[in-house]
């Protein structure tokens, strides 16, 4: 059992000695880039439009398109470069759904670009993302359309008793129900 473990640290050594000559070549195009790991690695990559080599870096380190859509969607958002983030949306159907590009854009604080992916999630995920950027008219649209008395009432927890025309117009649509 003592040489297994050898095998495996040498097979994680192997990956990091890969890793730290992939990063030496790369060190031309971006000086940070010694050290960091394979996600911070790839991420850096994608901040800084290399989106060519993040993508030679994924296949070599057999990186699965769940993970990478993740570093990327983050990444993306991160620097705030949402005509790609929508370009990468749209290049094929998502590993990760869509959800993950309306947390990225919301975490970052842009509710237009967040809104555009909104209707590509499920009714449940839209009301809550709604409620999340301060749309609750919307969420009880979406609610509504549903025929969820539980989404209506998740809408009408979230605004409290704060907006009467709201609440009023929920309890109707619960009664129409």
């Amino acid at each position: 059992h003592f040489m297994d473990g050898c095998k495996e640290s040498s097979g994680i050594n192997a990956e990091y000695g890969q890793l730290l000559r992939r990063q030496m070549a790369l060190k031309v195009k971006v000086a940070d880039i010694i050290g960091l790991n394979l996600n911070e690695t790839i991420s850096i990559l994608i901040q800084r439009a290399l989106l060519g080599d993040a993508d030679n870096v994924r296949k070599e380190f057999k990186i699965s398109d769940k993970k990478f859509w993740w570093l990327k969607v983050r990444a993306l958002a991160e620097t705030r470069n949402w005509p790609e983030l929508e370009k990468f949306a749209k290049s094929k159907k998502s590993p990760i759904g869509y959800a993950p590009f309306v947390k990225a854009c919301i975490e970052n604080s842009n509710k237009a670009e967040a809104i555009k992916y909104i209707d590509r999630v499920a009714k449940e995920q839209q009301v809550e993302f709604y409620i999340e950027l301060n749309m609750p008219e919307k969420a009880a649209e979406i609610a509504k359309s549903a025929k969820s008395i539980d989404l209506l009432d998740n809408v009408l927890n979230a605004i409290g008793s704060q907006n009467t025309v709201l609440t009023e117009t929920i309890n109707s649509f619960k009664n129409g129900l």
